[in-house]
């Protein structure tokens, strides 16, 4: 088969074309460390780089957000734990209060240390973090938790029940706070009792819980949140059947059906399920006992509470006393309260850790299976680019000979 001039020139250029384009795909790899210059070299491995980048970029984003958890969690602890310690010193000051060597000027004084710590208590449940939102107002961290009533003097709550969830993993959100309704407002106040519709010969009538734990136990299982007229008691005293005898008291539920029953003698105590309770004058004669409803109360109230009954002189011993347990329970409930919230704190940081580690594990099996998808091996790469050079080489001498080939150079 004879060939021209012009196919020996064609072939000659489509072979050096061809071994330049080998070259240049060899010279990006090595350049680029990337195997593919466009979508179109590798549609298939080009797409799975594409999911697995965004798989990446998801984990660096999830792991940023961990450490900004963190460390917002971080805050929230410490806050707690300051919390804690304050309400603890102002349990220690009510205790105090009850010695009997305290007279009206040491409890003024013990009122305004009491005055200090609400004022650091205040301070902290307002607590601020590093880009100036409130920590314990839930989503509506705008608005300062806990504002005062001057005109009432109580404090009241202004955030909201909602948390701020943050996303940390695929499928998994952590709070990224607590807010204060859970954590202040959730504290159960000193359950109580009191008197009223006196009758009769009684004069006076004063009810004292003296043991707490036999109360609230009483409390629990005999109120009624339905029907409040059950959760009144009545104490009846009624004259002896035999003269010169004691008068009788006796106790009925709201059914009339007699609890207890005894002889009555006026200003000595009669104990029914944890409550001491004291009448003064004869038969015959009654008066209502009810249960109050349980309630909560926030720790700053608690303490606005206990400082004004270290001030008020007017407080008999009884009253003084009942004063201090309420304030007493109010703090030891908002301490377990601070406490179950920062043992779920902990719990949260740990959920975080773990959550990172695995997500660190995702992100090195996705920076690897990427690799292996996209990254050019060098050495082989680099073969390839000196293979390539030294073809197109010898294609551009071979080309120069064959190009100057005729038949007049074998006419001798």
């Amino acid at each position: 088969m004879r060939l021209t001039n012009n196919q020996i020139f064609s072939r000659s250029m489509q072979d050096m074309s061809q071994t330049q384009k080998r070259l240049n795909t060899a010279h990006s790899q090595v350049t680029s460390q990337e195997k593919f210059r466009t979508s179109g070299d590798a549609p298939a491995e080009i797409a799975k780089s594409s999911y697995l980048n965004d798989e990446i970029k998801k984990n660096t984003q999830y792991q940023t957000n961990g450490l900004m958890l963190k460390s917002t969690l971080g805050l929230e602890e410490t806050t707690l734990n300051n919390l804690h310690t304050a309400m603890e010193r102002g349990r220690v000051l009510s205790v105090r209060s009850l010695n009997g060597t305290v007279d009206s000027q040491d409890r003024y004084a013990i009122s305004l240390e009491i005055d200090q710590v609400q004022k650091e208590v205040f301070s902290l449940v307002n607590s601020k973090n590093a880009s100036g939102d409130f920590i314990f107002s839930g989503t509506a961290s705008h608005l300062q938790a806990y504002v005062k009533d001057d005109q009432t003097g109580e404090y009241t709550y202004r955030g909201n029940e909602q948390d701020n969830d943050i996303q940390i993993a695929t499928n998994v959100y952590i709070k990224g706070s607590d807010n204060g309704k859970r954590v202040f407002e959730s504290a159960p106040a000193r359950l109580t009792t009191n008197s009223s519709n006196l009758t009769g010969n009684l004069i006076t009538v004063t009810t004292e819980v003296v043991d707490q734990g036999e109360y609230d136990n009483f409390h629990g299982k005999n109120y009624d949140h339905s029907n409040p007229a059950n959760n009144t008691f009545k104490l009846n005293i009624i004259a002896p059947l035999l003269p010169g005898n004691s008068d009788i008291f006796e106790i009925l539920d709201s059914t009339n059906s007699v609890l207890q029953s005894g002889n009555f003698t006026s200003e000595k105590g009669i104990r029914f399920n944890g409550v001491n309770i004291t009448a003064q004058g004869t038969s015959p004669g009654s008066v209502d006992i009810s249960l109050e409803p349980p309630n909560n109360v926030n720790i700053l109230n608690t303490l606005e509470s206990l400082k004004t009954a270290l001030t008020d002189t007017s407080l008999s011993n009884t009253e003084f006393r009942e004063r201090m347990a309420d304030a007493q329970i109010g703090i030891e409930n908002a301490k377990y309260s601070v406490m179950s919230t920062m043992s779920t704190v902990g719990g949260r940081n740990n959920t975080i850790t773990r959550v990172t580690e695995s997500n660190e594990s995702f992100k090195v099996i996705n920076q690897e299976a990427m690799a292996i998808l996209t990254e050019a091996d060098l050495a082989a790469a680099m073969t390839d680019l000196t293979k390539e050079q030294n073809i197109l080489e010898m294609s551009y001498k071979s080309f120069n000979k064959i190009n100057n080939l005729s038949l007049f150079n074998s006419v001798s």
